[in-house]
């Protein structure tokens, strides 16, 4: 791993004896020792459109931009697409997307495509745990990756902590962030190198996007945690690991289509059926990995947003930070429609949250 203008850029080299993502997917299940429950999924309302108030329970009024059309403007930038085609998928695509379904409902197995976790990541984890844990003993772990170690210090003088000195010292990082910082930062540390993925054509010019939107989901919805009164760091790691689904089966997509050849597809019916199953794949992914129950039901539910049952607190939650970390990345990039009027999202203080970091 290596610092680069004060962002990290993990190196993942070949080490024949580095252990499987299965052994990671146990050390994850015994940190957060929680059973798996397998959420039903429901068949997806193919033209029901979804529309999130984007300042729930307060009485505003709601943006008038439905899911599907948010979607599809998220979708042109990642992909630096000016439109979409309106001709149904190709057979090559409709074979690659297929292929991606199976591996979204479990029909075929997706542990391969799936990068393993850095080692340091369970050990700091486990230890986060540990009352008895001070603050040194954390420091001296954290101090053995470089990676860690910036960005620690990065975030103790970022402007959320608004301090009136710059802090060098690891020690004083660590004691300023507190526990629920580090644990937040070991998680965005861990799924970098999943949601950065630049091994082809569509995860190239997609990879460092959906990481951007990624880490904006999860500080929004860290701060929707705190005003409901729900669980912090299950908030922050739902919006981190949302978009999980959507960057492997990018990365599924380029093995499958030759894009260099043919260029990436430009059918909004394949992206329409592409981003419906990568939030399916998400959910799958995160109960492998034994996350806890609520995060696993919050992506499941984000998955059939379109759906009318109710959903869970973490599931509001999840959905809103899906919306506003979109709309965030779409309009610092100018890319939403003119007659789109965003003043109840800026408004929201969640929403000025993602300017902090």
């Amino acid at each position: 791993m290596k610092i680069i203008a004060g962002q990290f850029r993990p190196v993942l080299p070949d080490q024949p004896n580095e252990k499987t993502p299965l052994h990671f997917f146990k050390i994850w299940r015994a940190i957060f020792r929680g059973r798996k429950r397998r959420q039903p999924i429901a068949q997806p309302a193919t033209d029901q459109v979804a529309r999130i108030p984007l300042l729930e329970d307060r009485g505003e009024a709601e943006i008038q931009w439905s899911a599907a059309d948010l979607d599809r403007c998220y979708v042109q930038w990642l992909l630096d697409l000016d439109a979409f085609t309106e001709q149904p998928s190709n057979e090559s695509e409709t074979h690659a997307l297929d292929s991606f379904t199976q591996m979204a409902t479990g029909q075929t197995a997706s542990a391969h495509l799936v990068p393993r976790l850095p080692t340091v990541i369970p050990q700091l984890m486990q230890s986060l745990k540990d009352e008895k844990m001070t603050g040194a003993q954390l420091a001296r772990q954290i101090s053995r990756d470089p990676v860690l170690v910036g960005e620690v210090i990065r975030l103790a003088n970022s402007p959320y902590y608004r301090r009136s000195h710059k802090i060098a010292s690891i020690e004083q990082a660590v004691v300023l962030v507190g526990q629920n910082g580090l644990r937040q930062l070991i998680a965005r540390v861990a799924f970098y190198p999943i949601l950065n993925l630049r091994s082809g054509s569509m995860t190239k010019r997609a990879g460092s996007k959906i990481w951007s939107q990624s880490e904006k989901c999860a500080l929004v919805g860290r701060c929707l945690a705190e005003q409901r009164k729900e669980d912090v760091f299950s908030a922050y790691l739902a919006g981190l690991v949302s978009n999980v689904g959507m960057m492997v089966g990018l990365h599924l997509m380029d093995q499958l289509l030759s894009t260099k050849e043919e260029g990436i597809p430009r059918s909004w019916d394949f992206y329409h059926r592409f981003i419906h199953q990568a939030a399916r794949f998400s959910h799958r992914i995160v109960e492998e990995w034994s996350f806890p129950e609520t995060v696993a039901l919050a992506i499941g539910e984000l998955a059939e947003r379109d759906s009318n049952e109710a959903i869970s607190p973490l599931g509001k939650i999840l959905s809103l930070s899906d919306r506003y970390s979109k709309i965030s990345v779409l309009q610092e990039h100018r890319r939403v429609p003119a007659e789109i009027d965003l003043a109840a999202a800026t408004a929201d203080p969640c929403y000025a949250q993602i300017s902090l970091w």
